[in-house]
């Protein structure tokens, strides 16, 4: 009876063990399939996210070429509907400072004038990043091969070859402001610089009895004689009216640009006396103007300037600058223009033009700045 319970016990534990082992293969085959469909979801979304970006990237590119064929289409009809003009000249004009208001002033004369003669001028060095020199400005016109150069030069001959190459080359060349007699330059455009020493003259005579000590601010960066000839012109004026008691000297004024200016201005006014400043170029003037109110000289000190831009005209108006001689920018612009046109039509022209000049004091100042002045 032992012995038939232990036989009969055998079946059942090998029935528990075959059952277990049948819910762990279930259990296997069910993780499986769980695995297996996990892996397809996640490549399912890989394949999504694939063609998503695709998509995306297609949109784009299809985008960007249909805006970029807008953009041609529209340049294309803008080009069609451009109007170029032709020119039968081309003239550059080479000065000192094309910034200042001066040289802007005669730079729109000339090219006023020139759009009347079918030519185009351009104010050589504002349009490029590196300031060159005058020197520098002349090769590259030559290089260029203008139809004519208007140029401020002086007597200094560091202008004259340059003048002379332009000439061989076929190159006509106008002087304006600053003349070099020397070279081959068909003309000069400017003023007489004898007369205007004489009106200097007079308007030192005009500023008042007690005046004994005269100084005329002479720069550096114009080593020419027509400020000599100014500064002779106005001797002679005082000797004439009887005044050769004043006393009449020169300053020098070094640099060409604001800042040296100013400096050079301030150590006048801290190292020398007078009773009236003359000045001979319009940033002196404009810089003279300045000193005379910070060094709080205003009615000490006479100012006769030289030019008419707004800031010297407000100074005449507040009677701080005494008077200021004038030119005719404009005109001089338009006798640059014209006496090349008539040289490259005749193979002749003038060799001087005079440019008028205004006297501008507080009896007329207003009208003036009416007009506007010069700007700057």
């Amino acid at each position: 009876m032992r012995d038939k319970q232990v036989m009969g016990s055998t079946p059942d534990r090998e029935e528990r063990q075959n059952g277990g082992t049948d819910r762990e293969d279930r259990q296997e085959q069910q993780n499986s399939v769980t695995g297996q469909e996990k892996a397809a979801k996640s490549n399912r979304a890989l394949v999504i996210a694939g063609i998503c970006s695709v998509s995306f990237m297609l949109l784009i590119t299809i985008g960007s070429m249909f805006f970029f064929r807008m953009q041609m289409d529209k340049a294309s009809r803008l080009m069609e509907g451009a109007s170029y003009e032709s020119y039968e000249s081309y003239y550059a004009m080479i000065s000192s400072n094309h910034e200042s208001a001066l040289w802007r002033s005669i730079y729109q004369g000339a090219v006023e004038a020139a759009a009347e003669n079918g030519a185009y001028v351009e104010m050589l060095g504002s349009n490029l990043s590196t300031d060159y020199s005058r020197q520098d400005l002349m090769r590259i016109a030559i290089a260029s091969g203008v139809d004519g150069i208007i140029l401020e030069a002086d007597e200094s001959g560091d202008y004259t070859g340059l003048i002379n190459e332009a000439d061989a080359a076929g190159i006509p060349v106008v002087t304006v402001m600053g003349d070099d007699t020397t070279s081959n330059r068909k003309s000069f455009i400017g003023v007489n610089n004898y007369n205007l020493g004489r009106e200097y003259g007079r308007q030192v005579l005009l500023a008042g009895e007690d005046v004994q000590e005269v100084l005329v601010l002479i720069s550096t960066s114009m080593p020419d004689t027509s400020q000599n000839i100014i500064f002779s012109g106005i001797q002679e004026t005082l000797v004439e009216a009887g005044r050769d008691d004043i006393r009449v000297y020169a300053a020098a004024i070094e640099g060409d640009n604001t800042f040296a200016v100013e400096e050079s201005v301030r150590d006048v006014f801290l190292e020398q006396s007078m009773d009236v400043l003359i000045c001979l170029d319009e940033l002196s003037t404009t810089c003279a103007y300045q000193a005379v109110v910070d060094f709080n000289r205003v009615g000490q000190i006479d100012i006769i300037g030289y030019y008419d831009s707004e800031t010297i005209l407000r100074g005449i108006e507040r009677n701080v600058i005494h008077s200021t001689i004038a030119l005719d920018t404009g005109e001089m612009g338009e006798y640059s223009i014209e006496a090349l046109e008539e040289y490259r039509e005749t193979g002749y022209v003038s060799d001087y033009f005079g440019v008028d000049t205004d006297l501008i004091t507080i009896e007329n100042v207003r009208d003036y700045l009416e007009d506007g002045g010069e700007q700057e």
